[in-house]
């Protein structure tokens, strides 16, 4: 689960493990957002998005790819809410729950967990690739460890801290350099 709070709103991302597309026995939503155009055999997750404005409450179902998670999946800026599902990307405009961009990025090998916003941009961790998306959702680079990223541990103002499975440590610059690498 994920809490996003600006002056705006109030919103919690978390999944459906309930949610069938194209089924009449899924809960209640305001919106049902497809982006992506998933239909019922697809392998699919779906996101519960609640949105309190502090006026007004409403909910979001966002369909996409199964290898998503809710935890550090989203960011919120002003009136735009910009959610990560696996290898693709999701803007939604708070206050009335429509989709401002839809894109899709390219990705080598394993499913992307977390999205974080840095000056350049967005930082994307995968299983196996760190990258950088800017705010026009091109890929800037990509840095690719030993083993699978466990998390980014830590962001600074001039690189982004993360650790592998192997309890290996690395430092990544927002050039997509590696900075520091202590292997254990």
């Amino acid at each position: 689960m994920m809490i996003l709070e600006n002056d705006k709103c109030h919103i919690k991302i978390e999944e459906d493990v309930t949610y069938t597309v194209d089924s009449v026995d899924n809960r209640h939503y305001d919106l049902i957002l497809n982006p992506g155009q998933y239909r019922r055999r697809d392998f699919t997750k779906t996101f519960s998005i609640s949105i309190d404005l502090f006026s007004r409450e409403f909910s979001i179902a966002l369909i996409g790819p199964f290898y998503s998670y809710d935890s550090d999946c989203a960011v919120l800026n002003g009136n735009i809410l910009t959610v990560l599902q696996d290898n693709t990307i999701t803007q939604i405009k708070v206050s009335d729950g429509s989709i401002v961009h839809y894109t899709t990025f390219d990705c080598i090998g394993g499913c992307f967990f977390a999205m974080y916003q840095v000056k350049k941009g967005y930082i994307i961790c995968g299983e196996v690739e760190l990258i950088l998306l800017d705010f026009e959702f091109e890929k800037k680079w990509s840095f690719f460890c030993v083993d699978i990223f466990v998390s980014v541990s830590e962001i600074h103002e001039d690189v982004v801290c993360l650790y592998d499975l192997e309890n290996n440590y690395y430092e990544i610059d927002y050039d997509g350099n590696l900075v520091t690498c202590i292997s254990t």
